[in-house]
């Protein structure tokens, strides 16, 4: 009897070099589907997010406030509740947020014990984009003061971050005694978006990706008072205490979506500080091309990045009058 023949090895190469062929084609194919996924998964999440934000607007009768922001006698002076701390009970976390100290915020950062188990370092998954490149979650602030992310962000108009100068002309702003630009002022309503709730942005997403905004935080000084955090260490669901609380939860139209700090960018901390500004209050995804909205209606769509500045801005205006066109 004849021996079957063994493969030579060209025979052997060919082989390797189709299933490599194989490979390369189905990588692609299979990267395009977790993008899609992920994509779904945020689209969900968004959805979720805004059906709370009326869920609470039906009982409250508005949206709740972007900050609510009260001013103590000690450091840190300023502390406050943050939007996704009044939707949670919302979004099925009301076991979280049921006995939540609403006079002194900052309490929250050590109950039920300080560190990583408090409620503040608390994750909520559907606050997470699959996509959104988190590398810490939760972190640590500063004197063991840990809050956890959120990729998402309510609009906050023209101009949300620094709260000093926001334009409050969205759906979520900073009110309250310690508000620096409506200290006696009220939360939305759904009758306040005249433009129409599916013309307005509710909800959108943040990406934590931005080399360039993490390199610069490493060696700009700021003055005391005011920070320049790397990418990182934006986006603290329920930020407890400090000034500046609304760049965590508020996105605006101040930036075009998917903005990112340009490469080489000043390091003396006037000239950066306005580079900051823009990429604290802009929309934007590790999605290709765009990010991913919550209409005032409910509805969610994609929006390309390089939808018009004018556009943005009419789309997180509640109440211009304008016509918009997000194609």
């Amino acid at each position: 009897m004849r021996r079957r023949a063994a493969f030579t090895l060209i025979e052997l190469l060919v082989v390797i070099a189709i299933i490599a062929i194989l490979i390369g084609l189905l990588l692609p194919a299979v990267q395009k589907v977790r993008q899609a996924a992920a994509r779904m998964k945020c689209s969900n999440n968004l959805k979720q997010i805004a059906l709370a934000a009326h869920n609470y607007h039906g009982v409250m009768e508005r949206f709740p406030p972007g900050v609510n922001q009260l001013v103590f006698a000690t450091q840190p002076r300023f502390r406050g509740v943050t939007l996704f701390v009044y939707l949670a009970p919302y979004l099925e976390q009301d076991n979280l947020t049921r006995d939540w100290n609403l006079s002194d915020p900052l309490v929250n950062t050590q109950l039920p014990a300080p560190g990583p188990q408090a409620k503040t370092a608390t994750i909520v998954s559907v606050l997470l984009c699959p996509s959104d490149p988190i590398q810490e979650n939760p972190i640590n602030s500063g004197s063991n003061r840990w809050y956890s992310l959120t990729s998402y962000g309510g609009n906050g108009g023209t101009r949300s971050y620094d709260p000093s100068v926001a334009t409050n002309d969205g759906v979520f702003h900073v009110i309250g005694p310690g508000s620096q630009t409506a200290p006696n002022g009220a939360s939305i309503r759904m009758a306040d978006i005249t433009d129409g709730l599916s013309n307005t942005a509710l909800f959108g997403e943040r990406s934590h990706r931005d080399p360039n905004l993490d390199a610069a935080a490493a060696v700009v000084v700021p003055p005391p008072g005011f920070f320049i955090n790397p990418m990182g260490k934006i986006g603290w669901w329920a930020n407890s205490g400090g000034r500046l609380a609304a760049g965590d939860v508020t996105m605006s139209a101040f930036a075009p979506i998917n903005y990112r700090v340009p490469a080489n960018p000043p390091t003396d901390y006037a000239s950066f500080q306005p580079i900051y500004d823009l990429r604290v209050c802009s929309f934007g995804s590790e999605h290709s091309g765009g990010a991913n909205f919550a209409l005032g209606d409910g509805a969610v769509r994609f929006v390309r990045d390089s939808l018009a500045p004018e556009m943005l801005r009419r789309f997180c205006v509640r109440n211009d009058g304008q016509i918009l066109n997000l194609d």
